[in-house]
């Protein structure tokens, strides 16, 4: 039995995992608190970690809402969360946005040009955390960055407080920008079938379309960053988006699934996740990707799974998970299907690669297709080498809480019959 074999063990378990970057990366003062998406009000470690992470030399939070549709009505949704958890300072809503809010009747469209204001520049003194609402990511980056993509005045003040110690965080869109190259568009789907975009077409292209890079706002010293990792099914999008011409020491993947964070500490390299969901690292670094460029494919990714208490440090490369070996000690023995479809079990990665790979004695390998109907489609190789661990604990009440550290994943082309 579960229990039998486990207990109630929390022993911290430590992998030394060998991703040792490239070239070291400068000590950065400040953290980060990048969310998925999603964030429920109810996510009381999220809003305590954040509030806790505020310097009581800056105390004020300003509010960045330039990435929404509906840039007041979210901005007061997330000043009401602070409060609901305590936070008794000032929050101030930056005048930054591109979407008129049909809920005020004041014009925010008016606030492209927020982030050139003196005054508003000179408020930053204060402020010890600042939050950027979901959205649209590029409507962030138009406001913040110049057309020649340096800072505006707005977001060299961000940046000051940053490395004076202050808390930068975001949601969704708010997600998207921490990272110095940012996914802008595409499913994955068509990110692995298709070559990427030229041009952004609009926000309706992040959930279907080509795959699109841009120039984030660099918050994060290292990788890319992406969010709804879970719902939007992004592991395909992330992976292409770690290909060349993206340089070799930049290519690892951040995804974060919706109501989940990961805090990071700019200084020590160290994030831990927090919350429902699961933050996928993707080490390309050692990867081999395809030569032709008809056909995307690569193969030597190295996977792991975080779940909540879990942390991974960029700069030593030590991931550190709570819970029982499960590798020798393998709660099931069952030939896996593989194959395609909702009618498979376990669709999340934790699930499949928990249940049915690393705590599974009588399988090594597992794959799933992804295509559409045209045939054209892409085969995911997840493979347990010498190298790969997988740990187990209760979560909540009885839920079964698995975290993996490198699963060796391909993906590789292929061409689908479809017959009625």
């Amino acid at each position: 039995m579960r229990f039998g074999i486990y207990g109630f063990s929390r022993t911290l378990i430590t992998l030394l995992l060998g991703l040792v970057a490239s070239h070291a990366l400068a000590a950065d003062r400040g953290k980060l608190m990048i969310v998925g998406g999603a964030l429920r009000s109810d996510n009381a470690t999220v809003y305590r970690e954040f509030i806790a992470s505020i310097p009581a030399a800056f105390p004020d939070v300003a509010i960045v809402p330039a990435a929404s549709g509906r840039p007041a009505h979210y901005a007061e949704a997330f000043r009401q969360d602070m409060r609901l958890y305590g936070f008794a300072g000032q929050v101030h809503v930056l005048p930054v946005a591109v979407k008129d809010d049909p809920e005020t009747p004041e014009d925010e469209s008016r606030w492209r040009r927020g982030a050139y204001d003196r005054a508003l520049v000179e408020q930053m003194e204060r402020v010890g955390g600042v939050w950027f609402v979901g959205g649209d990511q590029t409507r962030i980056t138009n406001t913040l960055l110049d057309a020649d993509g340096s800072d505006t005045p707005l977001l060299a003040a961000i940046r000051r407080q940053l490395e004076r110690g202050a808390i930068v965080g975001g949601t969704s869109a708010g997600a998207a920008i921490m990272s110095g190259t940012m996914i802008a568009a595409g499913d994955s789907l068509s990110a692995l079938t298709q070559p990427p975009a030229a041009r952004y077409t609009g926000m309706q292209s992040q959930e279907s379309g080509q795959l699109l890079l841009a120039t984030g706002l660099g918050f994060m010293p290292t990788g890319i960053v992406d969010q709804h990792f879970d719902r939007k099914s992004r592991l395909g999008r992330l992976v292409r988006a770690l290909a060349p011409p993206l340089p070799e020491g930049e290519r690892r993947g951040f995804g974060i699934d919706e109501d989940t964070a990961i805090l990071v500490d700019r200084n020590s390299g160290e994030m831990q996740v927090l919350g429902r969901g699961n933050l996928i690292l993707l080490d390309a670094r050692r990867a081999n990707f395809a030569k032709q460029k008809s056909h995307f494919g690569v193969d030597g990714i190295r996977l792991s799974v975080l779940s909540n208490g879990d942390s991974y440090n960029w700069k030593t490369g030590a991931l550190r998970a709570a819970g029982g070996a499960t590798v020798g000690n393998e709660a099931f023995a069952y030939q896996p299907q593989q194959g395609a479809g909702i009618a498979l079990p376990n669709q999340r990665l934790d699930q499949l690669l928990g249940f049915s790979l690393l705590d599974n004695s009588d399988s090594r390998e597992l794959r799933r297709y992804a295509f559409n109907e045209t045939g054209r489609g892409v085969r995911f190789r997840f493979v347990q080498t010498d190298e790969s661990r997988g740990f187990w604990r209760y979560g909540s009440g009885t839920k079964d809480q698995y975290s993996i550290g490198e699963v060796r994943l391909s993906v590789e082309p292929v061409t689908v019959q479809i017959k009625p």
